[in-house]
């Protein structure tokens, strides 16, 4: 009877998640305003990438070739976090939140899908960029890239950092409008005021610039400070996400 009752609350979570996750993808690519900037990510890596690639010199060095490819990665993650802030804060802030809880009774899974939705958008349009980008860039190098794949993965990489950048704070802030403006502080403002305080406090300044999604998106596209950059955005990525998620698990509909 205890293995029966298991089994059959296994099935009623995959079929929660099942329909959850498709119904947030469906949703994803249906609001015209999320897909414009989704569209807007991949055309402005792809024009800044082949840009500064045919720029280069014909006797760059594959490593150059490459970092220059990539280097739309400084843009595009910025329009895929502000799609995912947006929405994740819109059904909080509309009645349709609650009748997709009445529905699913389980708030969370809600956010889960929704974050798993814009994850694979990030990771797809990023891949797309890099597939599109690569024969470009191997023209230039002679045909032959010397390089690890993981040059090439950092611009990827920094479209799923962002999403989930965007996602907590949209579900910490609850307001479309709060989130857009929070995201921008957060990306723009906060490595300014923060240089600003720094020529009083440096110690404080250099601490809390380490973190700013600036010096990361920076220190990701550098192969000597990739892995730690990476970690540590992660880390700032998932306290966002646990933090929304349990601000949401407790937040009173009303």
């Amino acid at each position: 009877m205890g293995t029966m009752t298991r089994r059959s609350r296994g099935a009623s979570v995959r079929s929660r998640w099942s329909r959850s996750w498709r119904g947030e993808g469906y949703r994803l690519v249906s609001l015209r305003s999320k897909v414009a900037l989704l569209i807007t990510a991949v055309l402005g890596a792809l024009a800044l990438g082949a840009g500064q690639v045919l720029a280069l010199a014909p006797t760059a060095a594959s490593a150059a070739v490459v970092r220059a490819a990539v280097s739309g990665a400084e843009v595009s993650p910025f329009f895929l976090g502000l799609a995912a802030a947006l929405f994740t804060a819109a059904d909080l802030s509309s009645r349709q939140f609650a009748l997709t809880l009445l529905q699913l009774n389980d708030r969370v899974l809600v956010f889960v899908a929704k974050t798993a939705a814009l994850a694979v958008a990030a990771v797809l349009t990023g891949l797309a960029v890099v597939i599109l980008l690569l024969p470009i860039a191997a023209s230039r190098a002679g045909g032959v890239l010397h390089v690890t794949p993981l040059a090439w993965l950092a611009l990827p990489a920094l479209h799923l950092l962002f999403v989930c950048l965007g996602a907590g704070i949209g579900m910490l802030m609850r307001s479309s409008v709060a989130a857009v403006f929070v995201y921008l502080a957060v990306v723009w403002a906060l490595p300014l005021v923060v240089a600003i305080a720094g020529i009083w406090v440096p110690t404080i300044s250099v601490s809390v610039l380490q973190f700013a999604p600036v010096t990361l998106t920076a220190a990701v596209l550098e192969p000597a400070t990739q892995g730690t950059a990476v970690l540590r955005f992660a880390g700032l990525d998932i306290g966002l996400l646990v933090a929304g998620l349990v601000s949401i698990r407790r937040w009173g509909i009303r």
